[in-house]
């Protein structure tokens, strides 16, 4: 979905970068959101962009930066589609929003909805995890719980649902969902005008992608900035049609069968929507796609938390995890300025640490009890 941005100015530039507005709709003119009072806002946007020196020079890569969208409202990336594909909803006088997710949209849906005066229907797939159902529900949505497939089963029933009911489509399909694209607004504004070399996105559907890419070319026809980065989409190996179509030079993408990983909110095995468009923007950023094994997604997580402080859901670390895998490989310089975004909060999916019993085990009250207990956790 194109805006007219043609009349925007450096001046215009300026005005954003100062407003008092931290949200996304400081970027207001960049989305299809015909009256400022059809805005549906939790505050979303404007999420740090952390300086991870420690974990930078753990991994050699100096000018390694994260994006922490675990702070966004509802704890993961999806705010930011949704505060703009809600206000549109509200907008054309829809009354119900639905989603078809494994769960950080459906929470997300389901807050912006309420936010709106609107009710929502959120359909998830059995096995989701229960953190995230309870969100979704918490927030008033009709949770729909079904047996199947994400890309087959379970995804027809959503389109004949949204046939016969009439609800507002929450999924990437949707042309208003565009508000990832701030992720190049903030980035760009948070370096001071520079532009990274490198932009690590997990990767499902390939909304982020697709959108942060489209962001970026914005700022450049207007002069705003005169370079464009690298964009990397980062995968599960158990979901990873965008890698494997990037590897064998495709111009489609190949639908897969999403098997069990860990990063369960990037299993999607048949990016339909736009899959081939977030494979087009890697390719036109001179970028890379990735595939991470669960292995390489779970060392990333454990080295995040405990070296930068960010605890974030499996799959919001596989952007961390490619960062690693690519400067071993030589494909990222020493030198370069990277930035991973951290797309969902650890508490999505806390189940993903587990905590061996004896870690939990009580101790007596008293100092000889805690040295010994010291000394045994440092063997």
């Amino acid at each position: 979905m194109n805006v007219d941005i043609g009349h925007l100015t450096r001046a215009d530039f300026a005005v954003m970068r100062k407003s008092r507005d931290r949200s996304i709709w400081r970027w207001l003119e960049f989305f299809p959101v015909g009256h400022r009072s059809s805005i549906v806002t939790l505050g979303e946007g404007d999420t740090p962009l952390i300086d991870a020196y420690h974990l930078g020079e753990l991994l050699d890569i100096p000018r390694l930066y994260l994006k922490n969208d675990t702070l966004l409202p509802t704890g993961s990336l999806k705010d930011r589609s949704n505060s703009v594909g809600i206000s549109v909803a509200k907008e054309l006088g829809f009354s119900t929003a639905a989603v078809l997710s494994t769960g950080n949209a459906a929470a997300s849906v389901a807050a912006y909805a309420g936010a709106a005066g609107m009710k929502s229907v959120v359909m998830v797939p059995a096995g989701t995890a229960p953190s995230k159902i309870i969100q979704a529900s918490a927030c008033g949505a009709t949770v729909i719980v079904v047996q199947g497939s994400f890309d087959d089963e379970v995804a027809l029933l959503y389109r004949d649902a949204i046939e016969e009911f009439g609800w507002y489509d929450c999924l990437s399909s949707n042309p208003y969902r565009v508000g990832k694209k701030s992720y190049a607004y903030e980035i760009v504004d948070q370096l001071d005008g520079q532009v990274p070399d490198w932009v690590i996105h997990p990767t499902a559907g390939g909304t982020g992608i697709h959108f942060m890419w489209q962001g970026f070319e914005e700022f450049v026809s207007l002069g705003w900035t005169d370079r464009l980065p690298k964009l990397v989409a980062a995968q599960s190996a158990m979901a990873a049609p965008i890698a494997m179509a990037f590897d064998k030079g495709l111009a489609e993408i190949e639908p897969v069968t999403a098997r069990q990983t860990v990063a369960e909110s990037i299993q999607v095995g048949n990016p339909a929507a736009l899959g081939w468009r977030a494979l087009a923007a890697v390719r036109a950023s001179k970028g890379m796609a990735v595939a991470l094994n669960d292995e390489e997604i779970l060392e990333a997580q454990s080295l995040q938390a405990r070296l930068a402080g960010i605890f974030a859901e499996p799959a919001a670390c596989a952007s961390l995890a490619g960062a690693k895998k690519l400067r071993a490989a030589g494909v990222i310089d020493q030198e370069d300025l990277v930035v991973c975004n951290v797309t969902g909060h650890g508490l999505k999916q806390p189940e993903a640490i587990r905590i061996p019993e004896e870690e939990l085990r009580p101790i007596s009250p008293n100092l000889g009890a805690l040295r010994e207990e010291l000394r045994r956790k440092e063997r």
